[in-house]
């Protein structure tokens, strides 16, 4: 089993889609465990233009851009989760 890895995007000063992002992003973890590998980057990154993400928050899951300028439901994560190959 490999580890699905998802990479969170949140600004500075935090916003409401940011503050959700991270509560989501716990959840995932206490759910989810050692399935998934979770990097919150806070601020402007590098990775963002990689991406090519111009909007907070974001998450990248897998290698996919699947949510930005949002804060996901929970039931929308473990869909993409799903479909990065989370078994």
């Amino acid at each position: 089993m490999s580890q699905v890895t998802i990479e969170a995007f949140v600004s500075v000063p935090p916003c409401s889609g940011g503050v959700a992002v991270k509560r989501l992003l716990k959840r995932v973890e206490q759910d989810f465990g050692d399935k998934v590998e979770i990097i919150i980057y806070t601020g402007r990154h590098d990775k963002m233009a990689e991406y090519h993400i111009n909007n907070a928050p974001a998450l990248v899951v897998g290698d996919l851009v699947k949510f930005v300028g949002l804060a996901p439901s929970y039931e929308s994560l473990v869909g993409a989760l799903g479909e990065a190959g989370l078994e």
